[in-house]
């Protein structure tokens, strides 16, 4: 597995996390919420979303979570850096 590879897998890897927290954020639009598939993106992004949620909530307060937007942002840097590093 050479390294061009790496980086194109985390590449893709961070794009899809991008994606699921984008279309997470639109589900908590709908009525119901999205149930189970809801359920199912929050377990996926949750692990990632958490620790930068509680460090915003010391410095922001309000209705709006903004951690989704600082998460897709931290995802976008990590691929550029991920590019840079393995290709």
């Amino acid at each position: 597995m050479g390294t061009s590879t790496i980086g194109i897998s985390l590449y893709y890897l961070f794009d899809i996390l991008s994606w699921i927290i984008v279309i997470k954020s639109f589900m908590t639009w709908l009525p119901n919420g999205g149930g189970k598939f809801y359920d199912v993106l929050s377990t996926i992004t949750e692990p990632i979303e958490a620790p930068i949620r509680s460090v915003m909530d010391k410095y922001t307060s309000g209705p709006v979570d903004f951690s989704p937007m600082v998460t897709i942002l931290a995802l976008i840097l990590l691929k550029n850096i991920a590019l840079t590093i393995f290709i």
